[in-house]
């Protein structure tokens, strides 16, 4: 009879405690985006994982690849001028 009581007591506690942690909207998200990295993880589906393409280019540049190196060049200027662009909004 006590382990019974013990079981449902520390099962509505835990209830009780899910329920109150994921009353929130960003409590729910984060766990909903955490299951889902996980999930891939383990599932070896993610981008680096099935495309050779991310793990050969990573870092290596191809100076003929024009249009990479000028996305490179003007990255840090894209950014800068979009702040601005906002910022006068």
């Amino acid at each position: 009879m006590a382990n019974k009581w013990l079981t449902s007591t520390l099962l509505a506690t835990a209830v009780a405690a899910g329920s109150y942690y994921l009353g929130k909207d960003e409590n729910r998200e984060k766990l909903s985006h955490n299951y889902n990295r996980l999930k891939s993880k383990m599932k070896k589906e993610t981008k680096e994982d099935y495309d050779p393409y991310y793990a050969e280019k990573l870092g290596h540049s191809d100076p003929q690849d024009i249009g990479d190196n000028s996305m490179v060049d003007e990255g840090a200027v894209f950014s800068v001028n979009y702040y601005n662009e906002n910022l006068k909004k």
